[in-house]
């Protein structure tokens, strides 16, 4: 009886953040995804699917058109299968639902336009599934997407036992199986860990005769599905890719063998085959993400509060620009009122979807969260979508108190048109947020410095292990210091990196201790929650909010004022019945400039004028009276695709005053931007 044939079912993922270095997408083009198209052109037998995120393509629209119609002409082949995504490559499960219908339509239009192509499969992004998935899939007519074969595990014992192969190196699932909810369907295939680990960093001997072990008396599938960048971005992947021709004899031996081993899209393989079977799963991703998050996504937030911040703020625009379009789709609005107000909303929902990339939201092998450029972009597409909404309906209220981060408890912001200020009581009655909507920048962007599991291999000297001696190292085994004495840079904050916080201290702190965060043992009580007392809008030109904390027979009160039609922050702090031997107040600004590169202690001093480096903006900081002000840089200690990195996460700047047994004392800081 002669065997059936093993279908290889591949599907490529290319993608680069919103806010990446454009010469970051250059290089990826270079590297990567041109010799990929090229090599692929060579081989015109070979059937794929391949993903380019939005935010990819509109770099390839301005920068590289010629590539798009190398592209048409082998979707027009039917060679090649264009997969869609969420545009802006957000995590599906994590938007609203009229946000995911909205960035998959923006997809399909765009796939329509440049391609002639309506995609019928996904690229689910970072393979994060949740059970409702299949109803938002298939209202926008997609019929099958990929996940990893560990997210199967859970239901091995309902799934056909002779679909699994086991070995000594692991399993595998193959065929593609269905699965709906409420009725609205969708086929998933188990993407293979082995072959994601093994292409492009093993033999391709290796992988032919992994491959050839799957044969059986009935036609099946396997499918690969990973990312584009690993075939000639990741380190000296180029090398053993291109130049030593890896991916030519990939080809070339899949042509050679393809007798019994065929290569398919998966839209032809779901036509001619069917699926499986049917199964159920519940949330979950690759096993990295499942380590790197605790287990489920959602964890990053817990983890990181910069990232849960981001996350509530993107939440918050969504909800501001529904509202506006429930509104617009009034009967009584009128005709050219309606008209202007609905091109400025699809302009914001543009840039709110533009929020949305995942990338910085999270951390793993690459460097996410803790690249600020990707933050920054974050929140400058978000802020730019508030500036809109407000051309529509005005800008919100000048003081409100909200729960603004989720935790079930409100907020208070401050608003004037051109800045907003977010103040968590519970916090320290720190200020948590300052957004400058004349340049889209959230001026106090910075990170807390965590441990992460990698810190502690830091010191390590082996090198990483590779498949072959010539073949490069994924890069999940990668764990290389990029520069020497990376070690003195593991700092860690015991709080939330936050602006205007108060420290009462027994003495003065060196320069030394601040940059290394030791100077907690001077602090004569710990940190808590100051209860918010009047809010008030004492003229048109002002509003204003008073914190205040009780400390034995004492208190200690904040009073922020945000100034209406200058841009101009206040923060007066008193101390009211307590004996205090040293004042300080921290606060932590997402600007950089190389200048600030090293710490620096200046005394008494009444005025510290700070100038972003990409950005015209300027922060004027008035201290009265003069202090003793330290000025450190605030560096944290990621892992990345290229190893262990150091990154600028801002300016870390301290206040000291030596109170000299005062009882009763207060001081005043204020922010002025420019530019």
């Amino acid at each position: 009886m002669a065997s059936a044939p093993v279908y290889l079912l591949m599907a490529i993922h290319c993608h680069q953040p919103v806010g990446n270095f454009d010469f970051v997408f250059d290089q990826a083009f270079r590297q990567s995804y041109h010799p990929f198209l090229e090599t692929l052109e060579r081989h015109p037998s070979i059937r794929l699917a391949l993903h380019y995120s939005g935010s990819l393509l509109d770099w390839l629209g301005d920068r590289q058109p010629q590539f798009l119609q190398r592209l048409r002409r082998l979707v027009r082949s039917g060679q090649v299968e264009l997969l869609a995504s969420g545009y802006y490559e957000p995590i599906l499960p994590l938007i609203p639902e009229a946000d995911r219908q909205g960035q998959l339509a923006l997809m399909q239009a765009i796939l329509r336009r440049q391609f002639g192509a309506t995609a019928s499969g996904l690229w689910l992004t970072e393979r994060v599934w949740e059970p409702e998935l299949p109803g938002t899939l298939a209202r926008a007519g997609i019929r099958f997407t990929m996940v990893d074969t560990n997210q199967f595990q859970v239901a091995k014992d309902v799934l056909p036992a002779r679909l699994w192969y086991r070995d000594q190196d692991g399993e595998d699932l193959l065929g593609c199986y269905v699965t709906d909810y409420a009725g609205e369907m969708v086929t998933l295939f188990p993407s293979s860990k082995r072959l994601r680990y093994g292409m492009p960093f093993q033999e391709v001997a290796q992988t032919i005769a992994f491959l050839k072990q799957l044969i059986r008396d009935e036609p099946i599938a396997i499918t690969f599905a990973d990312d584009g960048e690993k075939f000639g971005l990741w380190p000296k992947t180029y090398e053993w890719v291109y130049e030593q021709g890896w991916l030519e004899r990939w080809f070339s031996a899949l042509e050679r063998e393809s007798s019994w081993l065929k290569t398919a899209t998966f839209s032809d393989y779901l036509t001619r085959m069917g699926p499986s079977g049917r199964v159920y799963l519940p949330g979950g991703s690759y096993e990295e993400m499942l380590e790197w998050s605790g287990g489920s996504f959602r964890n990053f937030f817990v983890k990181y509060p910069e990232a849960q911040a981001m996350y509530q703020r993107m939440l918050r625009v969504s909800e501001r620009l529904s509202g506006l379009k429930t509104q617009d789709s009034r009967p009584k609005a009128k005709p050219t009122a309606k008209s202007r107000h609905s091109s400025l909303i699809r302009r914001a929902e543009r840039e709110l979807y533009k929020g949305q990339c995942n990338c910085a939201y999270w951390h793993g092998v690459f460097g996410g969260l803790y690249l600020s450029h990707l933050r920054r972009a974050v929140y400058r597409h978000l802020l730019t979508a508030e500036q809109l909404a407000d051309q529509v309906n005005g800008t919100p209220p000048a003081i409100v108190q909200r729960d603004l981060d989720g935790d079930g408890e409100p907020e208070v912001a401050l608003r004037s048109a051109r800045l907003g200020v977010v103040i968590d009581p519970r916090e320290g009655g720190a200020v948590m947020e300052v957004d400058d909507y004349a340049h889209a920048v959230n001026v106090t962007d910075t990170l807390t410095r965590q441990r992460e599991s990698y810190h502690q291999k830091l010191q390590a000297t082996a090198s990483p292990s590779m498949a072959l001696a010539k073949a490069p190292a994924s890069i999940h085994d990668l764990l290389q210091p990029k520069e020497t004495g990376l070690e003195a840079h593991l700092v860690y904050d015991d709080h939330r990196r936050c602006n205007f916080l108060d420290y009462a201290l027994s003495a003065m702190p060196s320069l030394q201790q601040i940059r290394q965060n030791t100077w907690g043992e001077y602090r004569l009580w710990m940190g808590g929650s100051y209860q918010v007392g009047a809010l008030r809008r004492s003229s048109a030109n002002q509003v204003a909010v008073q914190l205040v904390r009780r400390v034995g027979a004492g208190s200690v009160r904040k009073t922020f004022t945000l100034m209406q039609k200058q841009p101009v922050l206040r923060c007066r702090y008193e101390v009211d019945g307590l004996t205090i031997p040293v004042v300080a107040m921290e606060m932590n600004l997402g600007l950089w400039n190389p200048q600030w590169a090293e710490p620096l202690l200046s005394e008494r001093l009444e005025q510290l004028d700070l100038q972003d480096a990409s950005l015209p903006l300027t922060l004027t900081v008035r201290i009265d009276p003069p202090a003793s002000v330290a000025r450190v840089p605030i560096y944290t200690v990621s892992e990345s695709e290229e190893g262990l990195e150091r990154t600028s996460q801002g300016l870390a700047v301290v206040c000291l005053w030596a109170l000299a047994g005062r009882r009763t004392w207060a001081c005043e800081l204020e922010w002025r931007l420019g530019g």
